[in-house]
């Protein structure tokens, strides 16, 4: 198992791109946030234009988070935002795992390649990506791809999808848990 969190710079720990399976303690409409309980002391903040909403039903319904949640209910989330003060950590439904050369979006059906990259290499990388990435995911291909081999992206995507497959296993259990924990920043 990977560490639960990361060290920054000033020694503090770390919680960004952890992922949990969290419940959600109350809805306020007023706000479009859900507040929900990650296990770490103080409730998490999910604002509606973070909520999944494919794997919550509504795609193309009108989009208000008392719709797609309510208390109780558990859901998959990813931290973008240390909590700072009194504010709980900021979370996303739109999950990403960061690999070498590509960003794995899991239920992600657009995949991108950074514009930094010449034209030649990125028509190269998206050919390639076309046969690697898996149908029911999308990727986002990093500056570092380039000249990239087909088996370094392949094993870079596989890695990614075993590591959602995982989470995906683990998220039947209970909730608030810890479902995945990113590295530490000397082993990232």
């Amino acid at each position: 198992m990977l560490a639960a969190a990361t060290t920054s710079a000033s020694g503090k720990i770390s919680i960004i791109g952890n992922v949990y399976l969290g419940k959600v303690q109350n809805v306020l409409p007023s706000m479009e946030a859900a507040f929900v309980d990650i296990g770490a002391g103080r409730n998490a903040v999910l604002y509606a234009g973070e909520v999944n909403w494919e794997a919550s039903g509504l795609e193309g319904k009108a989009r208000s988070i008392e719709q797609a949640l309510s208390s109780g209910d558990t859901v998959l989330v990813q931290v973008t935002r240390e909590p700072v003060g009194h504010r709980g950590a900021r979370l996303t439904g739109q999950i990403s795992l960061p690999g070498r050369y590509v960003v794995y979006v899991p239920g992600g059906s657009m995949s991108g390649i950074s514009r930094k990259l010449p034209e030649n290499e990125r028509s190269r990388l998206k050919k390639v990506l076309k046969q690697v990435v898996p149908d029911d995911a999308g990727v986002i291909v990093r500056t570092a791809a380039e000249g990239a081999t087909e088996e370094e992206l392949t094993h870079d995507v596989s890695r990614l999808r075993a590591q959602w497959d995982e989470i995906q296993k683990k998220a039947s259990g209970n909730a608030p848990q810890l479902l995945y924990g990113e590295p530490d920043l000397a082993i990232k």
